[in-house]
């Protein structure tokens, strides 16, 4: 019921109050072609995929072959970006994986420095997992291209780089930082989750992006993400292909998805339970209609071969990094 009425209540909002449109008291949103223009593509960021995943495989929190590694290479590249960085080490009290990480690192804001804007991904793979380079090398790897563009903004919130470990054992470091944040009564205006990003429009499948559970997160989540996406960055969108129709070899049209509450659960879930506006973005409506999903083939080349191409694979990454780069605009300015 929770869900129909967050559904009922996005489609009011796209209908009668989205940026642009006709209602009176209609939401007005940062002027985005006063932002910045990042200097980051998708090329880029794809070579940056295939050095980190070559360079750091087997990130398993249960095998750590590369697991304290990646996650040292993490913070040294964000602390060379300027970001105040941190690796934090968690007890779970599991035994079979006692201690985890969190990649936390942070550059203040101008006005709003008490409060974040936290770009969230998890770093570690499942065990049969060699390279993990869609889930989730492409999330991981996507952020460390935010670290670089937003060094060099100036933004009125805080931005804060959150790489989790032990996802793949439960979403552990997450919940457990997530919770350590709620008690402390730290202000997160927006948690923004990346897990499997970059296959998708123009490939044929959706840049999906969902916000949270609660009728709230539909309220600010929908008409942003239309505004973002259709009026400013003229992407069309779609409802994601949500039948069989939108599996591997198949596909839709390509287009972006304003895809309602989230039904992708990775680290962000963990702070939308805690009551934080969350926002998601993947590529392709569901974990598994990527064929690589927790398996040993899970590498650069076979999301090449899904997305259809090389070059679909880099546009379809730089079109993710565009929705999320000006979503982030908006936020700040609200």
């Amino acid at each position: 019921m929770l869900v129909l009425t967050a559904l009922l209540s996005s489609a009011l909002l796209v209908g009668l109050g989205a940026p642009g449109g006709a209602a009176k008291g209609a939401p007005k949103y940062f002027d985005l072609k006063k932002a910045p223009k990042p200097k980051i593509t998708g090329a880029e960021i794809i070579s940056g995929l295939e050095e980190f995943v070559a360079q750091h495989p087997m990130r398993q929190s249960t095998l750590p072959l590369d697991n304290v590694g990646s996650s040292e290479f993490l913070a040294a590249e964000a602390k060379k970006y300027g970001f105040k960085t941190r690796i934090l080490e968690l007890e779970t009290g599991d035994p079979t994986v006692p201690t985890v990480r969190v990649v936390e690192a942070l550059k203040k804001g101008t006005t709003k420095a008490d409060e974040w804007i936290a770009f969230v991904a998890h770093y570690d793979t499942v065990e049969q997992t060699l390279q993990g380079a869609y889930d989730d090398g492409s999330g991981t790897n996507i952020m460390r291209y935010f670290a670089k563009a937003f060094s060099k903004v100036k933004m009125k919130h805080t931005i804060a780089m959150l790489w989790f470990d032990g996802e793949e054992q439960g979403l552990l470091a997450s919940d457990i930082y997530a919770e350590q944040m709620k008690e402390k009564g730290q202000k997160i205006s927006a948690v923004m989750g990346f897990d499997m990003v970059g296959i998708g429009m123009p490939a044929r499948y959706c840049i999906c992006v969902y916000h949270g559970p609660a009728i709230e997160d539909a309220a600010k989540a929908v008409p942003i993400i239309d505004y973002v996406n259709e009026r400013f960055l003229k992407f069309p969108m779609g409802d994601g292909g949500p039948g069989a129709t939108a599996k591997w070899p198949v596909g839709t049209d390509p287009h972006v998805c304003n895809c309602g509450p989230n039904i992708r659960n990775s680290d962000e879930s963990n702070f939308a339970e805690r009551g934080y506006f969350s926002m998601r973005w993947t590529g392709m409506r569901t974990a598994v209609d990527y064929p690589g999903y927790h398996q040993p083939w899970d590498t650069v080349q076979l999301m090449e071969l899904v997305a259809g191409s090389r070059e679909n694979l880099e546009q379809g990454t730089e079109n993710t990094f565009l929705s999320a780069y000006y979503t982030t605009f908006v936020l700040d300015n609200l």
